[in-house]
């Protein structure tokens, strides 16, 4: 009948072990290339142009973003990879979330000692967000999706599921 529709676009925090491979990279191209200027060109030029490409991969091509489409209540997560490589995480409809709350409720207690319960972090890790959590049961399993959606994006949700949503 209501055909509400919002996508909220985000993109994660690089991880420590990208950040770790970002640095080793460009320690690598500096070393090649004081190799380069002070011993050998013609033998270190080449460990120079693949540092400098492995530099330029790790910058440019490990970039991680996060999408949450909510259609007429259908929630989809997708994960882009270097802006250019999409991958369907989960669909969700709403009947079957129990609750979307905020991060630290303690409503979510038992459900983070519950061993059975999947956790799937969506979420740009990056701190002083306010990251929300959808509990979401089908076929007798546990789902805890953790994201960070905007005021819009809860507002949309709300129109037709506003008891589901703790803010």
């Amino acid at each position: 009948m209501y055909d509400f529709q919002n996508t909220v676009l985000l993109s994660a925090r690089p991880t420590k072990g990208t950040r770790l491979l970002r640095n080793v990279a460009l320690i690598l191209v500096m070393l090649s290339l004081l190799a380069c200027i002070w011993l050998n060109p013609f033998l270190f030029s080449p460990i120079f142009i693949l540092a400098a490409a492995f530099w330029w991969w790790t910058v440019f091509r490990t970039g991680l973003e996060y999408e949450y489409t909510y259609f007429d209540g259908d929630l989809d997560f997708d994960k882009i990879r270097a802006k250019s490589k999409r991958k369907h995480i989960i669909s969700i409809h709403m009947d079957n979330v129990t609750s979307i709350v905020p991060e630290n409720d303690p409503s979510l207690y038992n459900i983070h000692q519950n061993n059975g319960t999947k956790i799937i972090d969506v979420s740009s890790r990056k701190p002083d967000r306010k990251v929300y959590e959808i509990v979401h049961q089908d076929a007798g399993v546990t789902t805890c999706i953790r994201f960070e959606p905007d005021e819009k994006f809860l507002d949309v949700i709300s129109v037709k599921y506003a008891r589901k949503i703790t803010r």
